[in-house]
């Protein structure tokens, strides 16, 4: 029985595709050496470029139907307008009709238009960044992260003094609640009155027109969840000295599922459901003599696309990418082994030519003597 066992591991033996070379019969030489080292980098360097291009991959992009249910979506709004809050008021309308107060409301706080220096600097420097980020063809393959820039300049600083001029704007900032159909957000001279019939109507000081300034500066404007992404309005600012003024921005948004194959919150694939949105803006003066007829203010009509946008990695399968590096590796290897015996090859026929030709050369030197 123990025989048999014997000749059965024998068998197995037999079969070994592997066979080891006692280390007494390996000669170790500087080449090889050489060789080993230059191959150990190659490898290290395609393996880090291949994972590399695994982790930063492309996307792929599907467009559906947008079937959520849910009918609200969030406006985060943190804008400055050059006039005391006690002026002017901000409200939504839209298709639906609803009453202006179910959408919330935004916190009023009286400051100063004029920024502080560090201010300045922090406001100029996002403003640069986000500038950059619009104007480059960024594609949305790099997933428009955006939260090492929001880390990097993070909220707006504090005054260094307080002026000793009375306040002479208004910061509107909060999050509103509208559904997810065409409407209406504006800023006007005004505090806002709901009327019956889901109507409103705006309180206004006896003014002139003239003596208005809607001058403005945005420093949040997003839907939803957006702390990834460029918004385009954010960082602008607009400065006029004409009272009677229109400002109109023409807002489409979009509806944007981004999957990845790293969560920020978990570690592993996730997915996040935001909006992005393009925006168009125009500015006018009214004069109604002129012809320029409306309201003076800042309008931002918005409205829904019908369609959904999925942003999905367009990564190989993780057994892909284990081959892909297997693969590396040994090509590498081998590639190098083959590299060492023609060395070697070469070493040895150019060596035996020389001894050869030494041989000859003598052989002759001793016949003429």
């Amino acid at each position: 029985m123990h025989r048999r066992r014997k000749d059965k591991i024998k068998a197995v033996i037999e079969l070994d595709a592997f066979p080891k070379v006692p280390d007494t019969y390996k000669e170790k030489t500087t080449s090889g050496g050489t060789i080993s080292l230059i191959c150990i980098f190659i490898i290290l360097y395609l393996v880090f470029s291949e994972v590399n291009d695994f982790i930063h991959s492309g996307v792929k992009f599907h467009f559906v139907p947008d079937d959520d249910l849910d009918t609200r979506m969030d406006l985060n709004v943190d804008m400055t307008v050059a006039m005391p809050c006690r002026y002017i008021g901000a409200d939504v309308l839209d298709s639906t009709g609803q009453s202006v107060v179910s959408f919330g409301h935004l916190t009023e706080e009286n400051t100063w238009f004029e920024l502080s220096p560090r201010q300045r600097n922090h406001f100029e420097a996002a403003q640069r960044l986000n500038s950059i980020l619009r104007d480059k063809p960024h594609g949305i393959q790099q997933l428009l992260w955006k939260s090492g820039y929001q880390n990097l300049f993070g909220e707006m600083p504090s005054r260094e003094f307080v002026p000793s001029q009375p306040s002479d704007a208004c910061r509107l900032h909060g999050t509103l609640q509208l559904t997810k159909v065409a409407g209406n957000f504006h800023i006007t001279a005004g505090k806002v009155l709901p009327l019956p019939m889901r109507a409103h109507a705006h309180l206004s000081p006896m003014m002139d027109d003239e003596r208005f300034n809607y001058s403005h500066r945005i420093d949040k404007f997003s839907f939803g969840h957006s702390s990834t992404l460029i918004q385009p309005l954010e960082g602008d600012e607009v400065i006029t000295d004409k009272g009677a003024m229109l400002f109109q921005y023409f807002v489409t948004a979009v509806p944007t599922e981004i999957e990845s194959l790293v969560s920020a919150s978990s570690g592993i694939h996730g997915s996040m459901k935001t909006w992005q949105y393009s925006v168009r803006n125009q500015s006018r003066i009214i004069g109604h003599q002129k012809g320029s007829h409306g309201i003076p203010g800042i309008y931002f009509k918005y409205d829904v696309a019908p369609l959904r946008v999925r942003v999905v990695p367009d990564a190989p399968p993780l057994l892909r990418f284990v081959l892909r590096l297997c693969a590396i590796v040994g090509g590498v290897y081998t590639s190098a082994g083959i590299v060492h015996k023609v060395i070697q090859g070469v070493y040895w026929l150019i060596r035996s030519c020389y001894a050869t030709c030494s041989g000859r050369a003598q052989s002759y030197t001793q016949v003429s003597s």
